[in-house]
């Protein structure tokens, strides 16, 4: 039962080259559109891109001697674009750069294999400044834990550890931020040290560590392997030799994987067409040259659309005959480096629709769907649906449990007829009850932005300041209760799990468990039962939360080499963007003071505290400013600036070449929301401490601005140049270079053609945009008025009028009358008048 080519029609995409209309499937949500169209390298119709690069691939085929006839290769090509335009195959190039190395953790000098690898750590770390005093106070966070006598969990918190908090503060005072500070905590708590002269270079990070550990470790090189696994996310630890050497053998092959949930149940299941379609891939992958790695998608969704558990003997078997399948399809090609394998990939994933080749448990019964204008909405699987009725259960039960009613009508405290008391008419329940689909709380759809202002105001009596209230709650306005919200929101909107569902059995119950119902050993379980019928070691990759410990780490190790697996990948996800450290207030903190009386003030000083409305300071027209072209880490930015008459910002522009459109898009309205802050008065200061040494890609060497060097991102940058050019924070500038000041802004009335010429020298501040000066204007550099010149002004003799500074030129006989001020300016040297 494979699925048919989706549907196409003409949409509309935002690309890195601007809005774009491509014909393309209907069905597919934009980020599948456009991951099709980025591996095609084209922003032409996707039919169009498939089949150049269809053409290509059955080329490279051909000169390896893949085909005895033309026939073939045209049906090849036929098949091979039908299986990509229905979704069911994906292809990913492979990666370059050379393979890690070999590291054995049972030899002596194995401690330094894993310092090497650490060091990318500090590196980490180090980069986000390059202030010498910054890296001290950061050390001295690191110092203050290790100076620290009890328990190591009470010694890295800063609750605990007064010496840490205070150390943290002034690491933070600094600029650290608190993502840093917390890299900070857990290098100290793994013993580390950031300045730490024994270590050498640090190694290039897509260079990683292939470790090989079997089992019969010590503990504390088991827990310092672990660690730095969990930490560094650039160490592999394979389970014996023979894995680590296929591991490296075959480090980035060509991969490519195949939708099985494509292909029907065990039942109805189209073996002859699964293994047609392995057979295709195996040869447009082998057209690549090099090692190849070929995947099965969906593996987890496809046992849930049998009612099979994941975690179960018969359902490791149904997976293993699905591989084995494979693998005889695939030994009827020609002689391969590689073969099958399980790997991650997220970029193929997304092409196929979400359905990962890694053989990991499944999301879940609930996807997210996007609708034809773009709004995504939370629906129920197809491979729940389909599981539900290979158990005779009624898919109508599980949608209301999960789902809700998507209605108000019959809900419980919050339902029509209380609305109506309220003042609801027909009008307002329809508005919420259409945004409930697309909410994952009952107040995002009972909200300012769901709701008709007017009604609002004139019904519910809410001000123009509620409204602007990003935290108003109209539905704790309205006086409901916290236990009447949550009754009616899972009514409305549900949140249950199947695998709580009362009309599920125990057994029926673990069918439909996700990734985060389970724990690791079932995923251990079905990679060791898959192990026999793979050519590549099967790599466990585990993502554990950002505040995981390394004993964490360490029993995912143990465990997954108990269970049997080849190899297991360990990394810990990032910290939330909002991270903050937990740091005591000083007058929270008992620390011995001495006793003073205060003197008796001498007067009594009474301040108070006026509120006025905010008000947006409206730009002039014409507007002084400047354009600063740089690259970040390889990337154009373009900073444009739009400053007050009087030198104070108010506006930015960030222009980005050759990004995708959803991060262009992103960097655009944050310009936007940045400058209506700046004319609403909120201080550029504020903006500079909340944004500067911000982390993410893209990020390095800065190369086109003569005073930052690198930088941990493009916020970074922007305000680090921000803060630099118009607030004097020269302590953000990470390079030596002197300031150049040489720009000229012009006002609106200048523009118009009403300006007036003022009579006396002005400063050039008047002029100049003071963020392209960075206020480096000489104070004695002055612009000189000029008035009203004759035509023939450039043929006539003139001098400087000593009086007014204007040009003085010849009226009568040989005196000189200065035309501004009417000033005799007297004979010329040398002459007598």
């Amino acid at each position: 039962m494979r699925t048919e080519p989706a549907r196409i029609e003409r949409r509309t995409l935002e690309r890195s080259s601007g809005v774009v209309e491509v014909l393309a499937p209907v069905a597919w949500t934009a980020a599948r559109v456009e991951a099709w169209l980025d591996w095609a390298g084209t922003d032409c119709d996707f039919p169009e891109a498939i089949t150049r690069r269809v053409h290509a691939i059955a080329a490279a085929a051909q000169s390896m001697g893949q085909f005895s006839a033309l026939s073939e290769r045209l049906a090849f090509q036929r098949d091979l674009a039908a299986a990509f335009l229905a979704g069911r195959l994906a292809i990913a190039d492979a990666g370059a750069g050379p393979p890690p190395r070999i590291a054995d953790a049972r030899q002596a000098d194995f401690g330094a294999d894993l310092a090497q690898i650490r060091a990318l750590r500090r590196g980490r770390i180090t980069a986000l400044s390059s202030a010498l005093e910054l890296n001290r106070r950061l050390q001295a966070v690191m110092d203050a834990i290790g100076r620290c006598e009890g328990e190591a969990a009470a010694c890295a918190d800063p609750q605990s550890n007064l010496s840490l908090a205070r150390a943290a503060e002034s690491a933070r005072a600094a600029g650290a931020s608190d993502v840093t500070l917390l890299e900070a905590i857990n290098l100290a708590k793994a013993g580390e040290m950031l300045w730490d002269s024994q270590i050498g270079p640090q190694p290039d990070e897509a260079i990683g560590l292939i470790a090989v550990y079997d089992g019969a470790l010590r503990p504390d090189i088991v827990g310092a392997l672990s660690a730095c696994a969990l930490e560094t996310g650039q160490v592999v630890i394979g389970f014996s030799q023979a894995y680590a050497q296929q591991l490296q053998a075959c480090w980035r092959p060509r991969r490519g994987a195949i939708d099985v949930t494509a292909f029907g149940r065990t039942e109805s299941f189209d073996a002859q067409g699964f293994a047609a379609e392995v057979r295709l891939l195996t040869i447009a992958l082998a057209a690549g040259g090099g090692p190849i790695a070929l995947g099965l998608a969906g593996v987890a969704e496809w046992l849930m659309a049998q009612g099979l558990p994941y975690d179960s003997p018969e359902g490791r078997e149904a997976a293993l005959s699905l591989y084995r399948q494979a693998r005889a399809a695939m030994a009827t090609t020609l002689p391969l480096e590689g073969g099958l394998a399980t790997f991650d990939d997220p970029d193929l994933a997304l092409r196929l629709g979400g359905v990962s080749p890694g053989a990991a448990p499944s999301p879940g019964p609930v996807t997210v769907a996007e609708t034809s204008d773009g709004a995504l909405m939370r629906v129920l699987s197809d491979s729940a649906i389909r599981g539900l009725r290979a158990l005779y259960l009624d898919p109508d039960l599980a949608r209301a449990h999960l789902l809700g009613a998507r209605g108000l009508a019959d809900a419980p405290e919050i339902n029509h007829a209380t609305l109506q008391a309220k003042g609801f008419t027909e009008h307002e329940i329809s508005a919420v009850e259409a945004a409930l689909p697309f909410a994952t709380r009952l107040s995002d759809a009972i909200s300012a932005k769901v709701i008709d202002q007017g009604f609002l105001t004139d019904v519910l009596g809410l001000s123009e300041t509620d409204l602007r209230d990003p935290e108003l709650d109209l539905l704790r306005r309205m006086g409901f209760e916290t236990d009447q919200i949550l009754q009616a929101q899972a009514h409305a909107l549900g949140g249950g799990l199947l695998s709580d569902a009362p009309f599920l059995s125990p057994d029926q119950k673990s069918v439909f468990q996700s990734a985060d119902d389970l724990e690791a050993e079932p995923y251990f379980k079905l990679l060791a039962a898959l192990q026999p019928a793979l050519d590549l070691p099967a790599v466990a990759d585990i993502e554990l939360e950002w505040d995981a410990s390394p004993d964490d780490a360490q029993a995912l190790v143990l465990a997954a080499a108990e269970a049997g697996i080849a190899a297991i990948r360990v990394r810990r996800l990032d910290p939330p963007a909002d991270f903050k450290l937990d740091l005591p207030r000083p007058q929270d903190s008992p620390i011995r003071q001495t006793r003073t009386v205060d003197p008796e003030p001498a007067q009594r000083v009474v301040e108070r505290i006026v509120e006025r409305e905010r008000t947006r300071r409206k730009l002039p027209d014409r507007r002084k400013g400047y354009i600063q072209k740089a690259a970040v880490g390889g990337h154009k930015v373009y900073l444009h600036t739009g400053e007050y008459d009087d030198g104070e910002l108010g506006e930015i522009f960030i222009d980005m070449h050759k990004e995708g459109a959803a991060f262009r898009s992103l960097m655009n309205n944050f310009a936007i929301g940045i400058s209506i802050g700046l004319q609403y008065g909120v201080p550029l200061e504020e903006f500079v401490d909340a944004f500067v040494f911000t982390r993410f890609e893209p990020a390095g060497p800065v190369t086109g601005n003569d005073s930052i060097k690198s930088a941990t991102s493009i916020l970074d940058y922007i305000f680090r140049e921000l803060g630099i050019s118009y607030v004097g924070r020269t302590e953000l500038a990470n390079a030596d270079g002197e300031l150049n000041a040489d720009g000229l802004g012009r006002g609106k009335a200048e523009a118009e053609g009403e300006l007036e010429e003022p009579s006396s020298p002005q400063s050039a501040s008047r002029f100049m945009s003071r963020g392209f000066s960075r206020g480096a204007a000489p104070d004695n550099l002055v612009f000189l008025p000029s008035a009203h010149r004759m035509a023939d002004a450039a043929s006539v003799e003139a001098d400087v009028c000593a009086a007014c500074g204007d040009v003085a030129v010849v009226r009568k006989g040989m005196s000189l009358i200065c035309e501004t001020c009417g000033v005799r300016a007297g004979p010329r040297d040398g002459q007598t008048g």
